[in-house]
């Protein structure tokens, strides 16, 4: 068998137990997406211990753990971003402007607050060692854009304003994030040029001006495109050219536009378009997805492409986080860091937390609001699991400092999910017993 039918197998074997895990743990009213993480902790530990059913696979450990480009982060890589193109395409450009401010203190203090309690905590385990303990401080300060959103839109939640928050902050964390990850690689490697690193800084800030700057453009054009498509309506309406009941929208699908299928593939090089120039400024290609799918959006009645986008995505996101739980490996763990990871655990869900808390609530938002964005924060992503490969590759971290970032991250992914569906309920049940109470008299 050639190297392409053991590849097939591989995911085969990690899709159906991705699917299979994910399901179970449905039935128990925890996300599915935890079975997915799950199962590529599983799969990989599989292989390490029993290293015959590895070679019956062709897969080698090591090269995962050292490629950048294995065929199985890029799948994974490929189902976050059309993730957040999915997310683009779901908010509007005057949503997210409205929540900006709370996004912003929730993002800020999401930064600051787990930076101090990751340094405060690794300076008293380690004090000699700064770099140690700032490097693990940003490795808590990243959150997950991708688990917080999926446990969202599995809850049909997207159009709430806590889900524009949320987004919002997202954006604004991976942006920030990203930005001083830049800063602290330089404090922390020998040889780094700042002057490089301030003009990374520059052309990421005015990426974002022409990014935001153009769906601007974008939603007035669309807005223009509306009007005129109404005056076609009109006037085919006079000539009798449309049945009665029919709406714009059928007008335009009978006379002009494309089919799904086909704004499919537009779509597809749009997102990934603006993903690669994204990466190539030094941007997450997430936040260039997100852009993407914001453009889109202005267009949607007009161009469809979502439910053909959504089922694309259904088949790559799993991938993400298989992948997220394939970095946790426990050949090489050391059983006495035990307690540090508990901590360490302990110290990333309680500063995201209270960061998001704090955040919502100094937007003037209500308590039970405030709790659903302070646990859709607790999530570590992709730039925990760089910051860890970062500290490992300069000798910052050993192999056993390694994996309790990423043990920490998994951790924090796994424990989110089932905060937020239980925060998510809990605010549904105010709502409704507001409506309850305001029914009588209405």
């Amino acid at each position: 068998m050639g190297e392409i039918g053991y590849i097939i197998i591989q995911i085969f074997i990690l899709l159906l137990a991705a699917k299979a895990l994910g399901g179970l743990f449905e039935r128990f009213r925890i996300p599915s997406i935890t079975g997915e993480i799950l199962a590529g902790v599983i799969f990989i530990n599989l292989i390490l211990f029993f290293p015959d059913f590895g070679g019956l696979l062709h897969f080698d450990p090591d090269a995962f753990m050292k490629e950048d480009g294995h065929f199985l982060h890029v799948m994974g890589e490929l189902g976050i971003i059309f993730l957040l193109f999915m997310v683009g395409l779901e908010t509007k450009f005057s949503d997210l402007m409205k929540v900006g401010r709370t996004a912003m203190y929730v993002a800020l203090l999401g930064i600051v607050i787990p930076l101090l309690g990751g340094l405060m905590l690794m300076l008293a385990f380690d004090p000699g060692n700064f770099n140690l303990a700032l490097l693990v401080g940003t490795a808590m300060f990243a959150m997950s854009t991708g688990i917080a959103i999926e446990v969202l839109r599995n809850m049909n939640a997207m159009g709430s304003v806590e889900a524009k928050v949320i987004i919002g902050a997202a954006v604004i964390d991976d942006i920030l994030c990203l930005s001083l990850l830049a800063v602290i690689s330089g404090i922390v490697t020998p040889g780094i040029d700042t002057a490089s690193i301030v003009i990374n800084t520059v052309i990421v800030a005015v990426f974002l001006v022409f990014a935001f700057g153009l769906v601007s453009r974008i939603k007035r054009l669309a807005k223009i495109r509306r009007l005129n498509m109404l005056e076609r309506y009109r006037n085919a309406d006079m000539h009798g050219d449309i049945a009665v009941g029919h709406d714009v929208s059928e007008f335009h699908e009978k006379h002009s536009h494309p089919s799904e299928l086909s704004m499919l593939g537009i779509a597809v090089l749009v997102c990934l378009g603006m993903s690669a120039l994204s990466t190539t400024i030094g941007l997450a290609g997430i936040i260039g997805a997100f852009i993407a799918g914001m453009l889109f959006a202005e267009f949607k009645d007009t161009m469809p492409c979502e439910e053909n986008f959504n089922a694309l995505t259904s088949f790559m996101l799993p991938f993400f986080f298989i992948y997220v739980g394939m970095m946790v490996r426990f050949d090489n763990f050391d059983l006495g860091l035990i307690p540090l990871l508990a901590a360490m655990t302990v110290v990333a869900v309680l500063t995201k937390f209270l960061s998001g808390y704090w955040g919502a609530r100094k937007g003037r938002m209500p308590k039970d609001s405030s709790t659903l964005i302070g646990v859709s924060m607790i999530p570590r992503g992709e730039v925990g699991i760089i910051v860890a490969s970062i500290g490992l590759t300069l000798g910052v971290f050993s192999s056993s400092m390694f994996t309790s970032v990423i043990l920490m991250v998994l951790a924090t992914s796994v424990i989110a999910p089932p905060l937020i569906f239980w925060a998510y309920g809990r605010m549904q049940e105010r709502i409704r017993a507001e409506k309850e109470g305001e029914s009588p008299s209405a």
